[in-house]
């Protein structure tokens, strides 16, 4: 069958972003359907572009990109305009492809639209995959405040999940957010998590330096942080952690790889804090393949959120990541991260406020000193990878939402 996919923000191994939906939809074809991306340019630099929409094929997969200016450092209203213009076109444009089932994945919630109006022209059901329980969030953060806008827009998310032939959530706590909050049925739901994609991780040269050749010199303990610097993401946090270690461990170093809105304000905190370029580094995005290497040299990844609770409930590429690379993982939350770091001993959890970072940062010490452990607990991740959360597990749990929803 043809499977028309929905995602505003792809990225591919080549470019800076997520791959979950690249490696679904390689899998898919390897099932021999058809897949056709309907998306913007965002997260496709470098991309030869031909006028508004460039149809290309990137290994088989066909790809309607729209030309259009984006960046992980707009303001919040600045996004919405984004998505206004993204949804309109690709609300015209679905309705001039041939396809059984859509699968439209957020964020944003308006990707749901041009799902919608192909199900109301054509008839072609839709699954909706929840990366972030929105509405909710942003509420919960204060960005949407007038009780009008929330009712509309709660009322708008209740009416995709009605309409969807089935609901995809990245987390079980983001179903149950889903639950509690409408009336969809239980069974309508699937739980399909990020992927860690081990076979893409084990591609690191044990004899390269890559973090000697960006940093001038080798680490002996090291946080990566890979991924957006954004309001969600609380890296102040990351900060304030190494203003307390570097009294106590100076060798601890920070790894800041990605950009933002919040990127220039981080930077001024750690030259302010006398951290920069010492033991905090910030570094341009790099291509997801070029990930595989960098955790290999890294000692710990780390995954950050601001103390807001409905936050925990997030699926973060980080964490698979860091699981999929067999490295112990440092975060900063509760919710089912938590509690699959701690039950199964992969890594760390501290506390969420920041109040107690004297005393977590040295906790923190001896934790990342404890190689012993560290070890244990990165067999443990690659385990925890292979068993839960491998692609091919997603993939299995996925082709049967789309027989199902298409039928």
């Amino acid at each position: 069958m043809t499977i028309i996919y929905l995602h505003q923000y792809f990225s591919l191994p080549s470019t800076a972003g997520g791959t979950r939906s690249y490696d679904l939809a390689k899998q898919f074809q390897q099932q021999g359907h058809r897949v056709v991306f309907i998306t913007s340019s965002a997260f496709l630099k470098g991309m030869p572009l031909s006028g508004k929409w460039t149809v290309t094929q990137v290994e088989g997969l066909e790809l309607h990109i729209l030309q259009q200016e984006y960046s992980n450092k707009l303001s919040f209203f600045k996004r919405i305009l984004v998505f206004l213009q993204f949804l309109i076109a690709a609300s015209k444009r679905v309705l001039h492809i041939k396809g059984e089932v859509v699968i439209a994945t957020s964020t944003p919630i308006t990707i749901a639209i041009p799902a919608l109006v192909k199900r109301w022209w054509h008839k072609t059901p839709f699954i909706f995959e929840v990366r972030d329980v929105w509405p909710e969030v942003p509420i919960a953060m204060g960005v949407i405040k007038n009780k009008w806008i929330v009712k509309a827009l709660n009322a708008f998310e209740r009416m995709i999940y009605k309409r969807a032939a089935h609901i995809v959530a990245l987390s079980d706590d983001m179903k149950a957010s889903i639950l509690k909050r409408t009336a969809t049925p239980a069974e309508k739901i699937t739980v399909i998590p990020n992927i860690s994609e081990v076979k893409r991780f084990e591609a690191f040269d044990p004899e390269k330096k890559m973090l000697t050749d960006l940093l001038g010199f080798r680490p002996q303990r090291s946080v990566l942080y890979a991924g957006t610097i954004g309001m969600v993401n609380g890296l102040r946090y990351m900060l304030d952690l190494a203003v307390h270690t570097k009294s106590i461990d100076p060798e601890i170093k920070y790894l800041i790889i990605g950009d933002g809105m919040e990127k220039d304000a981080l930077l001024k905190y750690a030259a302010d804090q006398q951290l920069l370029d010492q033991n905090v580094f910030f570094l341009p995005p790099v291509p997801k393949s070029s990930l595989p290497q960098l955790y290999h040299e890294c000692t710990v990844a780390s995954s950050f959120v601001i103390p807001v609770p409905e936050l925990w409930a997030n699926s973060a590429n980080k964490f698979f990541d860091s699981l999929a690379a067999g490295k112990p993982m440092l975060i900063n939350y509760r919710g089912w991260q938590a509690t699959v770091l701690e039950q199964e001993n992969a890594g760390i959890v501290l506390a969420e406020d920041v109040s107690c970072i004297n005393t977590e940062a040295r906790r923190f010490t001896g934790y990342i000193n404890n190689a012993a452990l560290l070890s244990a607990q990165g067999l443990n991740a690659t385990r925890l990878a292979r068993a839960n959360y491998a692609l091919n597990i997603a993939t299995q749990k996925y082709l049967e939402v789309i027989k199902m929803s298409a039928s």
